[in-house]
C-alpha cells in the first residue's frame, strides 16, 4: 500500500472517478489503498456529481456544494491517512492543501503510527518550575522528618521511604509528559536533596 502521508498527493475528479495523483505518472484509485469502503464510495460519488456539474450549466449553489463536499472528503482522507492531501477543485481547478504535512523528522510509534516531532525544550521555564517544586519538597520533608526524628529515628526513616515510594510511580509516568515532567524532575531532585540534607544533619 502506498504511503499517503508522503507529501505531494492530490485528490482529483477525473472521468467521474476520484483519483489520487502524485507527480505526473502516479495516479491511484482510492479503492487500492485500504481505505474504509464508505470513504471510497463517497469519493467516487463526489467525482461523479462533479463531472455532471461540469457537463452542463448549473446554479452557483450546486457548484458550491460540490466544491465544499470535495473539500470535506479531502479532510476525511487527510485524517484517515495522517498526512497532507492536496485538493484540486474540479470546477475552478484551484489547489488547496488540507491536513498537516508529514515532517521529514517525524518518528514512528510502537504500533507504526506517526509521532509528531517534539518542539524546542523550554529549559528556562521548566527549570524554574522544577526548582520551585524541589524547594517545596525539600523543606516539607526536612521539617517533617526532623520533627519525627525527635520521637523516633526509625519512624522518620520509614516516613521518608514511604514518601519516596509513593512519588516514584508518578515521577516515572510523568518523566516524558511535556509539562508534568518538570514537576517530576523537581520532585525527584527534592527527595534526593532532602535525604542528603538529613544525612548531613545526622553526621553533624
Amino acid at each position: 500500500m502506498m504511503d499517503l502521508r508522503e507529501a505531494g498527493w492530490e485528490l482529483h475528479a477525473r472521468s467521474g472517478r476520484a483519483v489520487l495523483v502524485r507527480g505526473i505518472d502516479r495516479e491511484v484509485d482510492p479503492a487500492r489503498l485500504g481505505l474504509p469502503d464508505a470513504l471510497v464510495a463517497a469519493l467516487h460519488e463526489w467525482a461523479h456529481v462533479a463531472e455532471a456539474v461540469q457537463a452542463k450549466e448549473t446554479a452557483d449553489t450546486t457548484a458550491d456544494l460540490v466544491s465544499r463536499r470535495g473539500r470535506q472528503l479531502a479532510m476525511r482522507l487527510a485524517a484517515e491517512t495522517g498526512g497532507q492531501i492536496g485538493y484540486v477543485d474540479p470546477l475552478s481547478g484551484e489547489l488547496d492543501r488540507i491536513g498537516r504535512p508529514r515532517s521529514s523528522h517525524a518518528m514512528r510509534g510502537r504500533r507504526g503510527e506517526t509521532v509528531a516531532p517534539v518542539g524546542p525544550t523550554p529549559w528556562g521555564p521548566g527549570l524554574v518550575v522544577s526548582a520551585i517544586i524541589g524547594t517545596i519538597v525539600v523543606v516539607t520533608l526536612v521539617v517533617v522528618t526532623l520533627g519525627l526524628a525527635d520521637v523516633s529515628g526509625i519512624l522518620a526513616a520509614v516516613v521518608n521511604l514511604a514518601v519516596a515510594a509513593g512519588f516514584a510511580p508518578s515521577i516515572w509516568l510523568g518523566r516524558n509528559v511535556p509539562v508534568w515532567r518538570w514537576v517530576a524532575y523537581g520532585t525527584a531532585a527534592g527527595i534526593v536533596a532532602a535525604w542528603i540534607a538529613l544525612l548531613l544533619s545526622l553526621l553533624g
